[in-house]
């Protein structure tokens, strides 16, 4: 399945950090995500994107991601309509 088609942002968060909620993915496959976007090996947006970000975590139950540094929901809808990648 396509990341954007499963990947919803929360709306309301702090400034700061932004959640994404993922629906009917296994928390296997988000763990190997956040793995994935924590090394440098992420495919997921520009590199000033990147630099924005401070960090990525899986929640403990395993459905949402919660990235935090210099971003904005914005900018995270927006990386994940153009990303194509299957999860």
């Amino acid at each position: 399945m396509e990341i954007k088609k499963v990947a919803n942002i929360r709306e309301g968060t702090p400034k700061g950090k932004v959640i994404v909620e993922f629906d009917g993915v296994k928390k296997e496959v988000l763990e190997d995500l956040v793995t994935e976007c924590t090394s440098g090996a992420c495919s997921c947006g520009s590199e000033e994107f990147l630099n924005n970000v401070d960090g990525f975590a899986l929640s403990e139950d395993g459905k949402t991601i919660e990235i935090t540094g210099n971003i904005s929901e914005e900018e995270v809808t927006k990386t994940l309509k153009e990303w194509n990648k299957e999860i």
